[in-house]
């Protein structure tokens, strides 16, 4: 018999980000939102490898415990997107 977990399917996050993943996490991951809020930009993520790898590393943080502050997110977010649209 199979269990729950072997009915998720795999990280959206993960896919994009490092071409692998494991199974969904479900509600245990930060960007679960009445289910996966990251598979309903995918395909905006799908041409922004460089953004998935960032929020894919914020989720690492919070899942270890560390605190992240709004402003911190939102400075790496424009950091990125700046160096992606070439503004210094």
């Amino acid at each position: 018999m199979r269990t729950a977990n072997e009915h998720r399917q795999l990280c959206t996050i993960e896919l994009i980000a490092e071409g692998h993943a494991e199974r969904c996490p479900g509600e245990a991951c930060a960007f679960w939102d009445r289910g996966c809020a990251l598979e309903r930009v995918e395909s905006e993520l799908g041409g922004r490898r460089e953004v998935a790898e960032l929020l894919l590393d914020l989720r690492r943080e919070l899942e270890a415990g560390r605190t992240i502050e709004i402003e911190e997110a939102r400075s790496r977010f424009a950091h990125l997107l700046n160096e992606d649209e070439a503004i210094a």
